[in-house]
């Protein structure tokens, strides 16, 4: 496992979910729950006493202590439905961290893998923290498709001249894996991706983002190519 103590890996929990009930605890595999499973991945890459999982809820709670992790209790405010803007939530947990750097990590997509954070990590350091050629550093997928708005194509001709695949410009999907920056900057802006974030790549099924009940099945399904990394 490389050194990464100066960063705190932060998985914000919220049992709550308006689109499907309890998505955290959803089964993922013979064991473990999607939850469970996250846990698992990240004490792959990170020690225990540098993950925190930030929650008000004391099943998540009881999950830390049984997993060997660390919990950081959240109020109801920042974690109840969406009372709080985005950026409150963020600041509110990230204020707790007791390191100067953070890893942002999602529950809800479960097929990015361990080598994939490790990659990320020992990018941050050395592309945000050690160069600084970088503030932040997001997990993204390159993306060649055609896009169109509601008018017009907004990336390729559409035309007689008809933009090939290959030389589609690089666009970049945001996948919700992972997101690191330091904590004071996050502070003083209220986000946590900067001006100039390293673009992170990672597999397409390390996109998958469970925000949808079919969302869940499709990880489901592709947990199979997961397995085979």
């Amino acid at each position: 496992m490389s050194d990464f103590r100066d960063i705190s890996v932060i998985v914000p929990v919220r049992e709550g979910s308006s689109r499907i009930k309890q998505k955290i605890f959803l089964p993922f595999d013979d064991e473990n729950n999607l939850l469970e499973w996250k846990v698992e991945q990240l004490k792959r890459v990170q020690e225990g006493d540098r993950i925190f999982l930030s929650s008000n809820s004391e099943r998540v709670k009881s999950t830390a202590r049984n997993m060997g992790v660390e919990f950081l209790p959240r109020s109801d405010y920042l974690s109840c439905g969406h009372e709080a803007s985005f950026s409150e939530v963020i600041t509110g947990v990230v204020k707790d961290i007791p390191t100067a750097h953070f890893a942002w990590v999602t529950v809800v997509v479960p097929l990015m893998n361990p080598i994939e954070y490790a990659e990320g990590f020992e990018c941050y350091q050395r592309k945000v923290m050690a160069e600084g050629s970088h503030d932040s550093l997001v997990s993204v997928n390159l993306v060649k498709d055609y896009f169109w708005d509601e008018e017009a194509a907004l990336n390729y001709r559409a035309d007689q001249y008809h933009t090939i695949s290959q030389d589609l410009p690089n666009w970049y999907r945001v996948t919700n894996g992972l997101y690191m920056r330091d904590k004071r900057k996050t502070l003083e802006e209220g986000y946590f991706i900067g001006n100039k974030p390293w673009m992170h790549k990672v597999g397409k099924i390390a996109g998958i983002d469970i925000d949808h009940y079919e969302d869940y099945e499709m990880a489901i399904a592709l947990k199979q190519l997961y397995n085979k990394e």
